[in-house]
């Protein structure tokens, strides 16, 4: 990946995530201490749910309030592209209700497309590194926002073509909103809360060890909530976090194949291929790993293994 962003804006950007991240905590851990120190023996109980219920607020208000902070969402106007995705999400009865495209180029050439969303208000949005000259309808406007014609898609002299034309577009969708179609958004969401759940019941015993404290250097008797917090979540379940860590990562890839395998059941399979090719070029990926790390380490399977695995679905679903 190629970073494209300023120094100014690199230093705005920085500015910005350090003072929300600041409000952000504050937020949840001013009331999480009150409540470890009041809840008495099932204080994790009310732990877990002061943070589930901070988790499900901030993804309710996050693309409304917070990421528009950082990055601008100009609403897809009425184009080819938008009419074939609307149709795609009208295939598998996805509640499509806003489609957007961020100006991610900015950052940088990485390109990517996501959905976001509860219940019937689903949202698409995609990275304008994803879209190439033929499909992206922003370059369909001109400086009014009125329609001008599409561009032929023919590259200028010298001037490598970049993105995905409309119909690999759709194909990457497939395979993102596979991810919606299957139940992916909430069985790791429960899985989470489960974990969450059990680690402020284990820090519960962990803290009553007055001796853990005390060879950290704080006197008998003390309780101080704030760092027994980072002690023993940061430091003490180290190995416990790695450990879900690897497990989530085994979750998502075999995630990434199952939604890989929706795309070819919608027919595009090669499209997904072709695309897929083209965002680890854009992205200047490599696109070869080691089979045993990269299954301990990537959330996404390599170019080269999913590649053979879309082929070999193609012919499983002929």
């Amino acid at each position: 990946i190629t970073f494209e962003m300023t120094l100014g804006f690199y230093f705005k950007d920085t500015v910005k995530k350090i003072v929300l991240s600041n409000v952000i905590s504050s937020l949840i851990m001013t009331p999480l201490i009150y409540l470890i120190q009041w809840g008495g023996d099932y204080f994790f109980i009310y732990a877990w749910g002061l943070v589930f219920a901070f988790t499900m607020a901030v993804f309710f208000i996050y693309m409304d309030f917070i990421a528009p902070m950082f990055d601008t969402y100009t609403p897809v106007p009425d184009s080819p592209l938008k009419t074939a995705i609307e149709e795609l999400a009208s295939s598998i009865n996805f509640p499509l209700t806003k489609l957007y495209i961020v100006d991610g180029s900015k950052r940088s050439n990485h390109s990517n497309a996501f959905f976001y969303g509860f219940f019937k208000n689903k949202r698409i949005v995609l990275f304008d590194t994803l879209l190439d000259d033929t499909c992206n309808p922003l370059l369909g406007l001109d400086e009014n926002g009125n329609k001008k014609q599409f561009p032929s898609g023919e590259d200028d002299e010298g001037k490598k073509k970049k993105g995905c034309n409309q119909e690999e577009v759709v194909a990457v969708l497939g395979h993102e909103l596979g991810h919606w179609y299957l139940g992916h958004v909430y069985k790791p969401l429960m899985l989470n809360q489960v974990i969450i759940l059990g680690m402020f019941y284990l820090f519960g015993v962990l803290v009553k060890n007055e001796q853990m404290l005390a060879d950290f250097g704080f006197p008998h008797g003390s309780q101080p909530t704030l760092m027994s917090l980072t002690i023993i979540f940061q430091y003490m379940f180290g190995p416990l976090n790695k450990l879900f860590s690897i497990l989530s990562t085994q979750l998502t890839r075999r995630f990434e194949f199952q939604a890989d395998s929706f795309a070819v059941g919608l027919g595009k399979g090669p499209l997904l291929q072709s695309s897929l090719i083209k965002m680890v070029a854009d992205n200047l990926s490599f696109p070869l790993a080691d089979k045993v790390y990269s299954s301990f380490t990537y959330s996404h399977p390599p170019l080269l293994e999913r590649l053979a695995f879309i082929r070999d679905e193609i012919k499983k679903q002929a």
